[in-house]
Order: C-alpha cells, then structure tokens, then sequence
C-alpha cells in the first residue's frame, strides 16, 4: 500500500477525522508544539483532526478554538469552542477575542488552504492572502513567546511570507510533514517565541 493511503486507513482505523492529525503528530513529534494547559487556536480547522490532536496533548486545562467556515462535526470535550467564519469576516478577531477573555494563546495552527483551481498562479496567491490574514489574527491573539504553525505552497510568494513570519518570531523552521503526499507543493513553517506585543 502507498504511504499516501496508509495514513488515511490509519485515521479510518482510529476514528480520526482526517489524515491531517498525523502532520500535526509529526510536527509535535519533532518540535515539541505543545504543552499541557495551552490554549490552541486552530484557522482552517475543518473536519477536526488538529481539534482532535490538540486536545490530547493538552488536555482538559487547555482550550482549543477552532475556526473555519465549512460545517465542523461538535466535540464532546466542553474545552472547544467552534466558530463557523470566515477568517476575513469583519468580526472575526472580535469573537476570538470575546472567547479568549485577557487570555492570549499560547499556539496557532493554521492548516487553511484555498479551494484548489489547479492555476499555479491562482492558488498561490491566495493561500498568501489567506496567510497574511493568520498573522494579523497572530498579532492580535498570541502571546509574546508563542508558536505558530501556518501550511502554505512552495514557490511563488514563499520568501515574501516567510519575512513576514521573520518580522514576528525569532525562530523560523520549514518543514515538510512524513505524512504530506509527496506530490504536494505545500510545506509548514514554524515560528517559535513570538515577539509582538
């Protein structure tokens, strides 16, 4: 069996909610993202599967918001709050912002991605827009020292977005996941000890 199938029949087998939950496995795995108590804003959060994953790593003292427009299935666990919203919405940050209280996150991930057209030219300069919209919703809900974790495309627009991340974080790592199709173009970046206040 193919690598790109197995990690699909391993989210089958387990219950998981896509296959996405071992990309974010293998980045915690390998840069150690999370800690117990953490609060965890997930963009782009639909079917659930980084839901899934952070609420096992940090557990019932921690909190996850996930966001996304499309329809997320509810969690059990009382620690996840769901917002159905585009992450362009006017209100967006608001409603972060009424969730997390004086709080400020400790990690957000962002698995966002655009509906593909299949146009190089097209998709990439929209997963850049979509990406510079997580870092304005980073400048504005987490916290100084924290960590972002933001899918993109390689190629057009990637040295641009990663001084944009630069600008913000004092560690920046590129890192293609086990579990991404080989035949994908995108990559994450890592940012580590956020520095906006």
């Amino acid at each position: 069996m193919r690598k790109k199938d197995h990690y699909t029949e391993l989210a089958k087998k387990y219950g998981l909610r896509s296959r996405a939950y071992f990309k974010l496995m293998d980045m915690d795995k390998r840069y150690k993202l999370f800690k117990p108590g953490d609060i965890v804003i997930d963009i782009g959060a639909a079917p659930g599967g980084w839901i899934k994953y952070s609420l096992k790593r940090i557990g019932f003292d921690g909190l996850v918001i996930g966001i996304d427009f499309r329809d997320i299935e509810p969690f059990n666990e009382p620690n996840v709050f769901i917002l159905k919203k585009d992450i362009f919405d006017d209100n967006i940050l608001r409603e972060i912002r009424n969730i997390l209280g004086d709080r400020y996150a400790d990690i957000v991930l962002s698995d966002a991605s655009p509906n593909i057209s299949g146009i190089y030219e097209i998709d990439t300069e929209r997963i850049f827009d979509i990406n510079k919209r997580v870092l304005q919703i980073c400048d504005k809900t987490l916290k100084v020292g924290g960590t972002l974790v933001l899918k993109t495309f390689e190629g057009r627009h990637e040295r641009k977005l990663v001084k944009l991340i630069r600008n913000r974080f004092k560690k920046v790592i590129k890192y293609k996941p086990t579990p991404s199709r080989k035949r994908s173009s995108e990559t994450y970046y890592i940012g580590k000890y956020h520095t906006l206040e």
